[in-house]
Formats: structure tokens, C-alpha cells, sequence
């Protein structure tokens, strides 16, 4: 479809103020809409996907990047783990497994520290959430490990990144994809029952502490 550039109502669509979502969160949500709105684009089309498989493919990955960052910052003040906070690691397994270890510490450290309990039902939905994301996390360690391959066709040695026998059905990834967004999205939300009143907590004990010194 062409685009009329100079009509004023469709550069107004397309005036894009970068700096109003400068979190984690938006930009986990700005590629996972990124995915779906190119896999739609291939459905609604007469085109392969073949034409779009590589940001499709990349788009995908990246969310699950910035899944488990954006992740791993919220429950690393509960956890009281360092590990992966600052990272500029691509690698997904690794960023998979400081995912679960700054929940698991949190869901340790909340029993701990505040007597809080975390029900074993939101645990065991947390833990099943992963076993599908494993699966697609251990898809991208064949595909793409160091998140290079959806963006150049050669590696730093020039060899090409793909054979021409590799062949994906994309619908697979996305069956999964969509499974590792409810993860992502979500889990901060079901434990924020328990880290809000560990929050609260807190901040009682704060403000006693400032009464005790003013007084």
C-alpha cells in the first residue's frame, strides 16, 4: 500500500514521540505488537512468510530479552540478588534462568524476611508458565544464542547463519510466544499481592524509625 506523505492527517499518525515510554515494560510491548502485527501482515497477505521470517523471528527474541530484564529489576529488590540486574547479556538461557532465580529468592526472602507466605497455587502456575518458556527459550539457543542470526546473514567468521535445508514453522514459535508473554507480563502482577504488603511493611517500619529520631 502506498502512503501519501505529504497528507497532513497521516503524518500525524506517524509522528512518533520516542521518549514517552522509556520503560522495560513499553518496550517489551511495543515488540511483542511488533510480532503479532507481522505475523498478521503475512496472514492477511498473498505473501510467504519467508519474506518476514527474520524481524518476525527477532522481534520475538527481543521480547523475551527485555521480558526477563524488566523482570529481573522488579524482583530484584525482593530477592535481594545481584545477579543479571545491570546485565548487557543476549543471552537468553541465562537471562531465562536470573528470571527464576530472582522469583524464587523472592518468594524465599517474602516467607523470610516478612512471614509472608506465597500461595502454592500462584507457585505452581509460575512454575508451569516456565516449562513452556524453557521450550522456546531452548528453540532460540539453536536458532539465534548470541542474537545475531535474525540480524545479519553471516556470522563474524562470514559464514552464513542458516542452511537451506532449516526450515521453522513460525506458528509453533508463536503458540509459545504468547504462553511467554502471559509469563512476563503477568507475574509481577500475581505476586504483587504479596510484594506490596512486603512494601507496606516497610514502610511502617520507616516511618517508626524517623518517629523514634525526631523524637
Amino acid at each position: 500500500m502506498e502512503i501519501d506523505t505529504k497528507d497532513n492527517a497521516t503524518r500525524v499518525k506517524f509522528e512518533a514521540f520516542l521518549g514517552n515510554y522509556m520503560n522495560f515494560g513499553s518496550y517489551l510491548s511495543s515488540y511483542e505488537n511488533a510480532f503479532n502485527t507481522l505475523i498478521d501482515s503475512v496472514n492477511k497477505s498473498a505473501f510467504h512468510v519467508d519474506y518476514l521470517a527474520y524481524p518476525i523471528l527477532f522481534s520475538a527474541r527481543h521480547a523475551l530479552e527485555l521480558g526477563f530484564k524488566a523482570n529481573i529489576r522488579y524482583f530484584s529488590k525482593y530477592s535481594e540478588k545481584k545477579d543479571f540486574t545491570n546485565s548487557d547479556s543476549h543471552i537468553l538461557i541465562d537471562l531465562f534462568n536470573g528470571f527464576k532465580l530472582h522469583v524464587r529468592e523472592s518468594i524465599r526472602m517474602l516467607n523470610e524476611k516478612y512471614e509472608i507466605v506465597v500461595e502454592e497455587e500462584d507457585i505452581k502456575e509460575f512454575e508451569s508458565y516456565c516449562d513452556t518458556v524453557d521450550d522456546l527459550v531452548d528453540r532460540f539457543e539453536i536458532l539465534d544464542r548470541g542474537s545475531f542470526s535474525f540480524r545479519y546473514p553471516v556470522d563474524k567468521k562470514n559464514k552464513r547463519v542458516f542452511h537451506h535445508t532449516d526450515r521453522l514453522n513460525i506458528l509453533d514459535i508463536k503458540e509459545l510466544f504468547d504462553n511467554a508473554m502471559l509469563l512476563l507480563h503477568y507475574t509481577s502482577s500475581v505476586f504483587s499481592k504479596y510484594t506490596d504488603y512486603a512494601d507496606y511493611i516497610e514502610e511502617i517500619y520507616d516511618a517508626e524509625i524517623r518517629s523514634y529520631y525526631e523524637y
